[in-house]
């Protein structure tokens, strides 16, 4: 009999190792998963709930529906204060979730291992920005929330359910926490997910960083903004923040913010104008 240690040293000497088998072995049942016929039950669920689904064109709802067979193959769910997990939570939070993955080369969103769901708002420690120097301290209402150090997100149901059936009001738990999801990627929450060469890199760092920056003057002074206010606190917050106007309000923001619409188009290898119930 051999022990894993063994057969990975043997196989290692033939030129390979054991993450490369693994990957390979991941990527061939993932590609088994979205082959797989998509339960009737999940797609009423889909139908009914996430309402851009029906704006995305056949192709797009047919790789969103495999990726979403991935992701629910890989995620782990649980209900908090009394919740139940059903189908319903799990497929209309997964179906949210692989909309940022459509066009692209993806990992299924790699750091993250579980999705804690809330009946509705919960109280968690916060420190918020206010404006200017000023910051709320101590137990506030939360409907979502992730961190780079955490193998978990936490959403509130009720927030979710309102963010899927309303695809064009700028707000989306979903889409945001996820995004930090994204965001972490490269090892780091500032608010730059991983991008593929020098160029895109520098060509993000230029625009986000103006862009923040003047999302943070409004915010000190109340001047009115697209983008909601608390993208101010950090860079991190501000790309999440971009990413749900993005797929929420992309005609506003493509006309207000050309700039960060497309270095978001680019990134996300969508255009949500395509789509939009906006």
């Amino acid at each position: 009999m051999r022990y894993p240690d063994e057969t990975c040293s043997r196989v290692s000497t033939r030129g390979l190792d054991c993450a490369v088998i693994f990957g390979f072995l991941k990527q061939r049942r993932r590609r088994w998963l979205q082959a797989q016929p998509f339960p009737k039950e999940w797609l009423v669920t889909i139908e009914r709930n996430v309402l851009f689904f029906h704006r995305l064109s056949a192709s797009d709802q047919v790789e969103l529906l495999g990726h979403t067979q991935v992701f629910l193959a890989e995620k782990r769910f649980e209900g908090c204060d009394g919740l139940e997990i059903t189908d319903e939570v799990r497929v209309t939070i997964a179906a949210q979730a692989c909309l940022l993955l459509l066009h692209r080369k993806t990992d299924y969103f790699p750091r993250l291992l579980t999705i804690l769901v809330y009946p509705s708002t919960y109280l968690a420690e916060d420190r918020r920005h206010v404006h200017g120097h000023v910051w709320q301290e101590g137990k506030m209402a939360r409907l979502g929330e992730t961190g780079r150090w955490l193998d978990a997100i936490v959403l509130a149901w009720d927030a979710v359910k309102s963010g899927a059936a309303d695809p064009s009001d700028g707000k989306n738990v979903v889409l945001h926490e996820f995004a930090h999801q994204l965001d972490y990627e490269n090892y780091a929450e500032d608010g730059a997910p991983a991008l593929a060469t020098r160029d895109q890199r520098l060509s993000w760092q230029e625009v986000m960083r103006g862009e923040f920056a003047s999302l943070r003057a409004a915010d000190e002074t109340g001047i009115p903004t697209l983008l909601d206010t608390y993208g101010a606190t950090n860079p991190a917050e501000f790309f999440a923040v971009s990413t749900e106007a993005f797929f929420e309000r992309p005609r506003a923001l493509r006309t207000r913010h050309p700039k960060l619409y497309a270095e978001l188009r680019s990134y996300f290898h969508q255009d949500p104008i395509e789509y939009s119930a906006e």
